[in-house]
């Protein structure tokens, strides 16, 4: 007999099948569809705003499974492991290449980005190929800049959503603060507690591959530093990368295959994880 992780597995891809599923009718549909007056216009619009709430309920559904594995995970009832792989500080122009890596993998992850009103079309990408785009304030100024007071840093996180949302119609409430959230020393509790009086949460990370700092990437690589940090004791990781980097972007292969050997599922984050504060 099927085992109960095994079901609540088996739930999980089938919710994001039935997810991809909507979206494809949907543009279909879309394509179907004449308006020739006001009616068919009312018509139209009540057929999108039913589909918006049914991908929404079927999302909400889907990160409900996951957060039930992660507490399965962590409880020591399921053998199953979870890697969220994570990118801060982007676009760059090399976000293409870790885009394509992705894709070759056929693994959703998580771009903690940045304002960058130059780099348009990469936010769009990030969103349209299945990642989820998440917010990394607009500045990214740690030194004399977002953590000058808690409204300052709440400031900045607002003005990148409106920023993200303008590109790309959609909303975004889970963050990363600059620096992680140690950053912000004095101020964390404040800004934490108005960043959830906001809608808001916050994710840290819990192993990386050293690639946001010079001393570390000059004493050993991206993979090197993923070894060290991504041990097999760690259920659940949230690994930190930067996709500016080259020895990340060239490792990043070798670094999915490792996890999926490892018996990792390679998933986007969300609001509900327990790795989500």
């Amino acid at each position: 007999m099927e085992s109960r992780n095994n079901k609540l597995f088996r739930l999980i891809i089938c919710s994001e099948v039935i997810i991809i599923f909507i979206i494809v009718s949907l543009i279909i549909n879309k394509s179907s569809i004449v308006i020739n007056g006001s009616n068919e216009i009312s018509n139209e619009v009540l057929f999108y705003n039913n589909i918006d709430k049914e991908i929404s309920n079927l999302y909400d559904e889907y990160t409900s499974n996951i957060r039930k594995l992660e507490d399965k995970i962590m409880n020591g009832e399921s053998d199953r492991r979870i890697a969220y792989l994570t990118f801060d500080d982007g676009p760059y122009k090399i976000t293409d290449d870790f885009l394509k890596i992705l894709k070759d993998n056929d693994v959703k992850a998580t771009f903690f980005t940045i304002g960058k009103p130059d780099r348009e079309e990469y936010y769009k990408r990030i969103v349209d190929e299945g990642h989820i785009i998440a917010n990394h304030t607009y500045s990214h100024k740690i030194k004399n800049g977002v953590y000058k007071s808690a409204d300052t840093f709440i400031s900045d996180v607002k003005h990148q959503e409106d920023f993200i949302y303008n590109i790309t119609g959609y909303k975004t409430t889970l963050v990363r603060l600059p620096g992680g959230s140690s950053q912000a020393g004095k101020l964390k509790n404040s800004i934490v507690n108005l960043l959830h009086e906001n809608g808001y949460n916050y994710v840290d990370w819990n192993c990386e591959t050293g690639d946001g700092s010079d001393k570390k990437m000059a004493k050993q690589g991206a993979f090197e530093w993923y070894k060290q940090t991504c041990t097999d004791d760690k259920k659940i990781i949230v690994l930190l990368m930067h996709d500016y980097n080259y020895s990340t972007r060239d490792n990043l292969d070798k670094i999915i295959k490792d996890l999926k050997s490892r018996g990792y599922i390679l998933l986007p984050l969300h609001n509900k994880s327990i790795m989500v504060q």
